[in-house]
């Protein structure tokens, strides 16, 4: 069966029509290697995509069959591969094999992910762990073509000593045919035209498969396994058992095609932010699919990215070429690399880079860098008011501590210097930092959450519900209405596990949640979350809890080698080193020193936009996840899911634990075990049971602290809720007069609590007071009236016989009457039952010929509504 032409000449064509396409969008696109072409198609040929198509989801069937696929999940075409995402994958006409004794299944593919249980293709039926419908497939993590008539159980397989490689294209053919006996079979495997496995004697044939619907490129036959991750860019299926050296020739040509498609397909204005005609800073070069770099000019654009800037402007060409089995092709790329800054324009540049978050709205810490961004330098700070915006820093502060001023908010001028090579460059910032407030006692509670039953978009996003007991709890909307939102464009589409941070001086709200969409993943047998999860957190930021910023995305795992996502996060204040302590589960395969990837991490902001390097804070035998912590008096307690509901405490918060299970000893520098559920309280029986606190009922526990007017008789009193996710009910609450009980008399399961409607899913519960509770259900759930005045202010100054006078102004413009009082340096005024739309005014004079800028405090008290505020004057020198 020797021919002299390769099957797939219209693949030819459509490469050679999609370079012409590249070249001219490129500029220059050059094919290095030779490209052999077939003469004729063999009959047997069934099915041949090349993936060329740039839209829609339809994979054309180039053998004349018209058997065309379909993308499932979301189409990711690249110019002539087709990218399978994890969340995504093609499904194949039925009845592909159906009745055939003999077949060959060709694949050029270049993976980027080879871990976990996943199908490179898949030929039959559907299965489980208990039963199956037949399946003849690859399992290309550790190379394996199989053929079974029912599940796993009954696999005929052989496996390859040869594996595949991460980010190379690679031709992967499969065959099988019966024997001469007429009962038994061969399968073999082959990579790169090679054979590198043979089964001479399966007892399964191709002709023993009778469920033909499950067809498929890029998933598993079993719904728990993961879509496979990589580039395809050709897929054919042949009625016999092609020869080695017909694979060996579809390899060669596969090979041209691919090189090619390769090239074309890179985008480096899309993976780089700088402007490509302004090239200042390392560059991002794609080296997936055997690229690898050259420049023109040398020595300026490095092969992996790193920039040298040059004496001035140049202009340098980059050539990417990628190599797939010796054939070659390359394209070039036309940037421009400004020249080295001066050390004085690089000092600038520095300090012009700098934002400082809400610098208009100081309420609590800031982040002062002391490297630039840019270019390296070194960073000093000076501040007009170090009383109130403190620079300097000590040994566990760093510079940036905030004291907001008591008689009302301040202006306050930083100056940074930047110095680079002995010369500066300096710049103010001026700073708005608020009054003092006196948080008031908190009666109240806001829960947030997500339902997590994924079967819609809006599952998985934020939910709020209020509670005045923590018995009995409210949903401020129903299903499917969240507060708080992503759209499908926006990371990954949906959020989970949020928790909420209030502020240490409480008037600002920090909401942080995961980055993930079950739903639009397909569900979890097709998610493959853990491995191409997003590695950002989603952040959204309030300070009364009603009005919000939009989402924005931090990135706190990229940093982590092989990390797969950033899952379950929250946050605590601690006074000591004035800074949040951030801790999430991510997973990173191979950077773990105790069995399993799964790992807590630890990070720490005080702006939740700068964090800084994670740390492995918690590494466990088995994974360990969904890390909530709370403190009390000097001591932080933190309960996880490693395999129980285990809690720890510690009075050091970052104190790093590696342990095969919770330390049963140890120092109050350390983390030590408490207890589990389980043990604590006698848990036993099934997750149905509702009595076992197992890890395998139980996941997600969350703490918080009761109000003092819902603890009764007890001194302290603290919640733990669990997610009774094994049975799928949702929330568990127990409660403890003493965290550090191992007694079943202080620890309970609390029955009397009524979580509302909804099914909360992890989240966090946060006391609130009553102010806050009016407001979130008026704005809400549309309950109650607005406990916030409506209110306008405005001061100016002005020149009176030579000396500055200070006029105040305010409009009531709330539907109430209220009472207004006006604070400033010179003098305090009160107007009593100003009515709705009137404008009161007062002039204060100041009995001085220059002032600086300032601001007037205001406040207002209605029928059950305030107001606190401020408004800005500017100098004047009269």
């Amino acid at each position: 069966m020797v021919r002299e032409g390769l099957p797939g000449a219209g693949r030819a064509r459509r490469w050679i029509a999609g370079a012409t396409s590249a070249l001219v969008a490129a500029g220059s696109l050059a094919l290095l290697g030779p490209a052999g072409a077939w003469a004729a198609d063999p009959a047997s040929l069934l099915v041949s995509y090349d993936f060329s198509e740039v839209g829609g989801t339809v994979v054309h069937d180039q053998s004349g069959g018209g058997r065309d696929g379909t993308v499932v999940g979301g189409e990711a075409w690249r110019g002539g591969f087709m990218q399978f995402t994890g969340s995504n994958h093609v499904k194949l006409p039925d009845g592909l094999l159906a009745g055939r004794s003999a077949a060959t299944v060709v694949i050029e593919t270049s993976p980027t992910a080879l871990s976990g249980a996943k199908f490179l293709w898949n030929i039959g039926g559907s299965s489980t762990s208990s039963s199956g419908t037949g399946q003849f497939f690859i399992q290309p993590v550790a190379p394996r073509v199989a053929i079974t008539k029912t599940n796993w159980s009954g696999e005929q397989s052989v496996t390859s000593p040869t594996t595949l490689a991460q980010g190379k294209w690679q031709s992967v053919a499969a065959t099988i045919a019966k024997n001469a006996d007429g009962t038994t079979s061969t399968l073999r495997l082959f990579i790169d035209g090679v054979q590198v496995a043979e089964k001479a004697n399966s007892t399964v044939n191709l002709s023993d498969l009778t469920t033909h619907t499950m067809n498929l490129i890029g998933k598993s036959a079993y719904a728990a396994d993961t879509l496979y991750q990589g580039g395809v860019s050709a897929f054919r299926v042949y009625s016999e058992a092609l020869t080695a050296a017909d694979l060996t020739t579809i390899a060669a040509t596969d090979a041209a095609a691919s090189a090619s498609e390769t090239v074309a397909a890179l985008d480096l204005a899309a993976v780089n932010e700088q402007d490509l005609s302004k090239v200042e800073t390392d560059l991002v070069l794609p080296t997936a699919g055997g690229v690898t770099w050259t420049s023109s000019p040398a020595g300026i654009v490095g092969a992996d990215g790193t920039v040298t800037q040059p004496a001035s402007d140049t202009g340098v060409v980059l050539t990417a070429t990628s190599t797939v089995r010796g054939e070659t092709a390359s394209k070039d790329f036309a940037v421009t690399v400004l020249r080295a800054p001066t050390a004085d324009e690089a000092a600038q540049r520095d300090v012009d880079a700098i934002v400082l978050a809400h610098a208009d709205d100081v309420r609590s810490a800031l982040a002062l860098p002391s490297t630039g961004s840019r270019f390296g330098s070194e960073l000093t700070w000076s501040s007009s008011a170090p009383a109130v915006v403190d620079v300097e820093g000590t040994a566990t502060v760093a510079p940036g501590a905030v004291t907001r001023p008591a008689a009302g908010d301040a202006r306050v001028v930083l100056t940074v210097t930047a110095t680079k090579n002995g010369v500066t460059a300096t710049r103010d910032i001026p700073l708005t930092v608020r009054k003092a407030v006196e948080l008031a006692e908190t009666t109240d509670y806001l829960f947030a959450h997500f339902t997590g039953t994924e079967g819609a978009a809006s599952d998985e996003q934020i939910y709020f519900a209020t509670s005045r007991d923590a018995a009995t709890f409210t949903d401020t909307r129903a299903a499917g209405n969240p507060v708080l939102s992503l759209a499908k464009t926006q990371g990954d589409g949906g959020v989970r596990d949020p928790f909420v941070v209030r502020s240490p001086e409480g008037d600002r709200f920090y909401l942080i949640a995961t980055d993930l969409s079950i739903y639009y993943r397909g569900g979890w047998g097709s998610a493959n979350a853990t491995v191409t999860g997003s590695k950002d957190l989603v952040i959204w930021e309030s300070t009364d809890l009603v009005n919000w910023t939009e989402p924005r995305f931090a990135d706190v795992a990229s940093g982590i080698p092989n990390a797969g996502m950033a899952w379950a996060p929250e946050a605590v204040w601690d006074d000591e080193t004035q800074q949040y302590y951030v801790f999430w589960a991510t997973r990173a395969d191979g950077n773990t020193e105790l069995g399993d990837s799964v790992d807590m991490y630890l990070s720490t902001t005080r702006d939740f936009r700068t964090f800084s390097t994670p740390v492995k804070w918690i590494d466990r035998q088995g994974s360990i996840i969904d890390t909530t912590v709370i403190k009390v008096g000097d001591w932080f307690y933190r309960a996880s899911g490693d395999g129980q509901i285990t809690i720890e405490r510690s009075k050091k918060l970052d104190a790093v634990t590696t342990s095969a299970t919770a330390k049963t000893t140890g120092t109050d520098q350390e983390w030590v075990l408490v207890g589990t559920l389980q043990s604590i309280l006698n848990g036993s029986g099934t997750c149905a049971g509702g009595s076992n606190y197992t890890g395998a009922c139980l996941e997600g526990p969350e703490f918080f602290a009761y109000n003092d007017d819902d603890r009764g008789a007890a001194a302290e009193l603290y919640g733990l809720l669990a997610d009774q996710y094994g049975t799928g009910r949702g929330y568990l609450p127990f409660r403890t007069t003493d965290l550090n009980s191992t007694s079943a008399s202080v620890w309970s399961k609390a029955t009397n609590v009524n979580l509302g409607t909804l099914k909360k899913r992890h989240g966090g519960i946060m006391p609130i007071t009553a102010q806050e509770y009016q407001r979130v259900m008026f704005h809400y759930a549309g309950v109650g009236t607005n406990p916030d005045l409506s209110v306008e202010a405005a001061a100016t100054t002005k020149c009176v016989a030579g000396k500055v006078a200070l006029v105040a102004s305010v409009k009531n413009a709330d539907t109430r009457a209220a009472d207004v009082t006006v604070q400033t340096g010179y003098g305090t005024k009160t107007f009593t039952a100003v009515q709705p739309g009137k404008t009161v005014s007062q002039a204060f004079s100041t009995r001085l010929a220059s002032i600086d800028a300032g601001f007037v405090g205001v406040s207002a008290a209605g029928t059950g509504a305030t107001f606190t505020g401020s408004t800005e004057y500017e100098a004047r020198a009269c």
